[in-house]
């Protein structure tokens, strides 16, 4: 068994927002991208490690280590795309650095997402990164004759739609309020924006709550079912839409029941004129008195 193992978490969704260098188009999407170190051995051990981040990947620097052994942080090398090495990707290496016994280090980095991919070390200058693209990032740890590898992959997004909520529980008779944002990337216009909202049985849409009127609010199979025309959206803007729902107060549902709100959205990129869906969830827990 190993003592010595590595592992990379990134973020599920990665909306475009690198900006482009050497101008006034700042960075307008930042990620963290994390490290983790562990040592389970009752030894130190020297150990190196070399980790490859997706094409398209901008390294934005923000170094941090939480953990232990500093000679880590002291010790580590990046690389970003360059012509004389011929790397169309970010590698991120130290050497010869040491992981003391029982210890976890993790180092975090910020990132963004070009909206190209990186040619002849040329970053944002090849083909159109597609949305929902996968991206992948490798890392690898070296301990004497021992190896471990590890990967992990987001999704490039030219368009996303995210939903938050006051409240995790809800009882009967209550009501909350759902707030929908609607995010585009750095580098495209979004047109014909839509979302539709599906809820479970139970829970009720509440007349006049919304901030944007929706063009239409009926029942399907006991669900009720909402539709906004968003219209269009500009790079980097992000539209909020909030409304109320109300759990109804004749339910009769065991406590602990979830609920779900289930949105999707879809719109058309305006350069390349294809379609950037989304989608995503929210549950609340029926509490009963």
């Amino acid at each position: 068994m190993k003592e010595c193992t590595i592992s990379i978490d990134a973020p599920d969704k990665i909306l475009k927002g690198a900006g482009i260098p050497d101008s006034s188009f700042v960075p307008s999407g930042i990620y963290n991208i994390k490290i983790k170190f562990s040592n389970t051995g009752e030894n130190s051990k020297i150990c190196s490690f070399s980790s490859t981040l997706g094409n398209g990947i901008r390294y934005l620097k923000n170094f941090s280590l939480e953990g232990p052994d500093e000679s880590l942080k002291s010790k580590l090398i990046v690389v970003e795309p360059n012509a004389l090495l011929g790397n169309n990707n970010c590698i991120i290496f130290a050497n010869n650095f040491i992981l003391s016994p029982g210890s976890t280090n993790v180092l975090s980095f910020n990132v963004a997402l070009c909206d190209r991919y990186t040619t002849g070390s040329v970053e944002n200058s090849g083909d159109k990164i597609p949305h929902k693209e996968k991206i992948n990032f490798f890392a690898h740890l070296i301990e004497g004759e021992n190896v471990d590898s590890c990967s992990a992959s987001s999704s490039a997004h030219d368009y996303e739609m995210k939903v938050m909520c006051q409240e995790e529980n809800i009882k009967p008779g209550e009501t909350t309020k759902f707030y929908v944002h609607c995010c585009t990337g750095q580098y495209d216009v979004a047109r014909s924006v839509y979302i539709r909202s599906i809820l479970d049985d139970g829970l009720e849409f509440v007349a006049d709550s919304c901030n944007l009127e929706p063009r239409n609010v009926y029942k399907f199979n006991g669900k009720t079912v909402i539709k906004w025309d968003v219209g269009t959206l500009q790079p980097s803007e992000t539209r909020r839409i909030g409304y109320m729902v109300k759990l109804r107060s004749d339910l009769n549902k065991e406590s602990g029941t979830m609920l779900r709100n289930k949105l999707n959205s879809n719109c058309i990129n305006n350069s390349e004129y294809t379609q950037c869906p989304s989608s995503c969830s929210y549950s609340l827990r029926v509490i009963n008195t």
